[in-house]
């Protein structure tokens, strides 16, 4: 079996960083809205979309870090975005509109960082085989 480092069939870290991208655009356009609700500071949102931008612009799928360390990111958003979500479900009350529309939108960056995590460790799992092929050649 050939070894292509390219593959575009086991290789998803260009998508993922579109996640990321795309989530950090949706964090952009809602904080300023959600941002009373949040228990953190400002700042560590704004670090949060930063992040999110330079790792987005920044990964290579070639080097095995980057591979763990998005993998490493998507993880840690879909945990902290679920347990929002599920927070905010938990203590929803019927006249609370701007909790309702929270929610909804820790739903979906949870489902963003989870379709991350999901194509983050078929990366990850690629990288691996495909460095025990070359062992074994």
């Amino acid at each position: 079996m050939e070894n292509n480092q390219n593959a575009p069939g086991h290789y998803y870290g260009d998508i993922v960083r579109n996640f990321y991208i795309a989530t950090g655009i949706l964090m952009i356009a809602t904080l300023p809205f959600f941002n009373s609700i949040i228990n953190l500071p400002i700042m560590l949102s704004i670090a949060a979309i930063l992040i999110l931008s330079v790792l987005g612009g920044s990964l290579n799928g070639r080097l095995m870090w980057s591979i763990i360390v998005n993998l490493a990111i998507a993880v840690t958003g879909l945990a902290v975005f679920e347990y929002y979500a599920v927070y905010t479900y938990m203590n929803l009350s019927p006249e609370l509109d701007k909790n309702v529309l929270f929610f909804w939108i820790n739903q979906i960056f949870s489902l963003l960082f989870f379709f991350a995590t999901y194509l983050s460790v078929r990366t990850l799992r690629w990288k691996i085989l495909t460095k025990k092929e070359d062992a074994t050649n």
